[in-house]
């Protein structure tokens, strides 16, 4: 499963996962932008599925129902590469309107957490699987201006450390992917 399948991170993650033979679930909010990372991914691998969902509006309920759907229809799930992210820019804190500020964490902290939760009993019915959690160099995105979006990556790397932690001895492996420079949108906008 490849959140934010259409970024520039999200379609190389499916692309590698594809080359290497597996089915990846396409995640994202548009479907237009998911069709065409579908097309790229079918053409390196077996045939993905493309799951639309906005995960800034998804609650609990609706990643339980999209791990279980995932689950039946595919016969189980043995990774998350979340590469999903929210950011507008930078700003200052003072400045930043508060849904903004809300909508970043959700985005890029509390929703990765609530999907890999949801998750979780079918990554460990794998026997062997995968949460990789994309970070961001935090000596340079915890700074002035990265607002929001430096927040949740600091929350992130806690995030998958603690999580890592209570794993360590079952069949999910957590680790984080820190891609460094590369040409995104988010990297445009920063």
């Amino acid at each position: 499963l490849v959140t934010g399948a259409y970024g520039s991170l999200g379609e190389a993650v499916a692309k590698a996962c594809a080359k290497a033979g597996a089915t990846v679930v396409l995640l994202g909010r548009k479907v237009p932008k998911l069709s065409r990372s579908y097309d790229a991914v079918k053409a390196l691998g077996p045939e993905p599925a493309i799951y639309p969902l906005d995960m800034a509006g998804a609650d609990p309920a609706d990643y339980e129902a999209m791990a279980d759907k995932i689950g039946a229809e595919l016969g189980g799930l043995h990774g998350i590469a979340h590469c999903a992210a929210e950011f507008t820019g930078l700003r200052p804190l003072e400045t930043t309107p508060p849904e903004d500020f809300v909508r970043h964490l959700h985005v890029n902290l509390t929703a990765p957490w609530l999907l890999t939760q949801a998750c979780l009993p079918w990554l460990k019915k794998a026997g062997d699987s995968a949460v990789v959690f994309v970070g961001d160099e935090l000596s340079r995105v915890n700074k002035a201006y990265w607002g929001p979006y430096g927040i949740a990556k600091a929350g992130i790397a806690g995030l998958m450390a603690m999580l890592h932690d209570e794993t360590e001895a079952g069949p999910v492996r957590v680790s984080g992917l820190e891609p460094g420079p590369m040409h995104s949108n988010i990297r445009s906008r920063a």
